[in-house]
């Protein structure tokens, strides 16, 4: 049930942080199936792999790093984002869902938390590929940042 200060058609947005894996696609379907709303907007996140292309690292590897190995680098990126985009379009236009497709730079959780913040998200769902304890205290856990600074409620689809 809208309330007055909803304005908008929409009962609720929801983001849903994505990536090329199998746990990202596995949340994301697991939405479509089990909680999706015919009046949902959902926001697509994506925070690709970032490179470090400081010029003290170029100049220190130059045989490794010159620029053109960068503009390869770049150019592959941006490959696989719209690769990404598309495969989802596809998944978003056969359940005829409202929304869109949002990337960002970074650290994952921190741009996911700004980018849900933008869109006045109600909801995140995200993925996890359930790192140990001991994993997760060293590598970080992207779905432990979100749940642990999101200022809405997150689900987190554990495959």
């Amino acid at each position: 049930m809208a309330t007055d200060s909803q304005d908008s058609k929409h009962s609720r947005v929801v983001a849903i942080a994505i990536d090329n894996s199998e746990y990202a696609e596995k949340a994301f379907d697991w939405y479509l199936e089990k909680i999706r709303r015919d009046d949902d907007v959902i926001v697509l996140i994506h925070i690709p792999e970032s490179y470090d292309f400081s010029l003290a690292n170029v100049a220190e590897n130059e045989d490794e790093q010159g620029p053109g190995v960068i503009k390869q680098l770049l150019d592959e990126l941006e490959k696989s984002v719209k690769a990404l985009e598309d495969r989802y379009a596809e998944k978003v236009k056969a359940y005829g869902i409202d929304g869109k497709f949002r990337t960002g730079g970074g650290k994952p959780g921190e741009a996911i938390i700004k980018i849900a913040r933008e869109e006045n998200a109600t909801l995140i769902v995200t993925g996890t590929r359930g790192l140990g304890k001991i994993r997760r205290t060293v590598l970080g856990s992207v779905s432990d940042y979100v749940i642990h600074h999101s200022p809405v409620p997150v689900l987190v689809c554990r495959m």
